[in-house]
């Protein structure tokens, strides 16, 4: 063989152990890359499962709990929590005891479900108790609808605590004044709080009419603020005057703020 088919030869061979080298490189690479996933992935799973397990312990104590009494009264809701109703041939319905297995369908997202739930309503009272505390019960609500009605309105945020809150981390622009006046100073307590709960869960629930025909603000009486020029009158109710915002009609119309719609 000549010295230049020698020299291609080992060219090549030099060449096909490059490869293979780099192929053995890349291969282990791949597989410590697939190695962490795995690791990552198990971990996660174990995690999980921690928390299932603790979130089953919770609610295997809460369940528990339907069994104790406090000087010989049961707390009906903690009961209510264990047992279901099933239909009876010759009772109608039963209460039955739930079995701790069903807890295997417990959600743990649940839990911070009715977290932010119970927190959005808070919003929505603390709004009632500061706006209209001194209100009778369909001027409460009313503030309460003016809420709703700005949740669903594409110009304010989507969440009642967004609505209620807007603007307060600044000392002028809060939508409502008690947000950024000091009033939170003072805790809602007593009767007017429990109150303004109710109302609060009647206009979540949709219960009713729109007493405010669909009003996105309101002012009391005592003052005339430059905003309501551009704005429908609905009605008064109380010590407030109501306004939405006009149709593209009443826009062109020129309706004046004065009249109610």
């Amino acid at each position: 063989m000549s010295e230049v088919g020698r020299m291609d030869l080992d060219t090549a061979r030099g060449q096909q152990k490059q490869v293979a080298t780099a192929l053995h490189v890349l291969t282990a690479l791949v597989l410590c890359v697939a190695s962490v996933f795995v690791v990552s992935a198990a971990s996660m799973r174990a995690q999980v499962q921690d928390e299932s397990l603790e979130w089953l312990a919770l609610a295997s104590r809460y369940l528990k709990q339907s069994e104790m009494t406090d000087a010989g009264a049961q707390t009906d809701y903690i009961r209510l929590a264990s047992q279901y109703v099933e239909s009876s041939p010759l009772e109608g319905a039963v209460l039955v005891e739930r079995s701790l297995d069903d807890l295997g369908t417990f959600d743990p997202a649940s839990l911070a479900t009715a977290t932010d739930f119970t927190r959005q309503l808070d919003c929505l009272a603390e709004a009632v108790y500061y706006e209209a505390r001194s209100e009778p019960f369909v001027g409460q609500l009313a503030v309460a609808q003016v809420v709703m009605n700005r949740v669903r309105h594409s110009a304010y945020p989507d969440t009642l605590c967004g609505v209620v809150y807007e603007g307060s981390e600044r000392r002028t622009g809060c939508q409502f004044s008690f947000t950024c006046d000091g009033s939170l100073y003072r805790e809602p307590r007593g009767r007017a709080w429990a109150r303004a709960h109710a109302v609060a869960q009647h206009a979540f629930m949709g219960f009713g009419r729109d007493v405010t025909r669909t009003a996105t603000h309101y002012h009391t009486v005592a003052v005339d603020p430059h905003w309501n020029d551009s704005l429908v009158r609905t009605r008064r109710i109380g010590t407030h005057i109501f306004y939405r915002f006009p149709t593209r009609r009443e826009r062109a119309a020129g309706v004046v703020r004065n009249r109610d719609a």
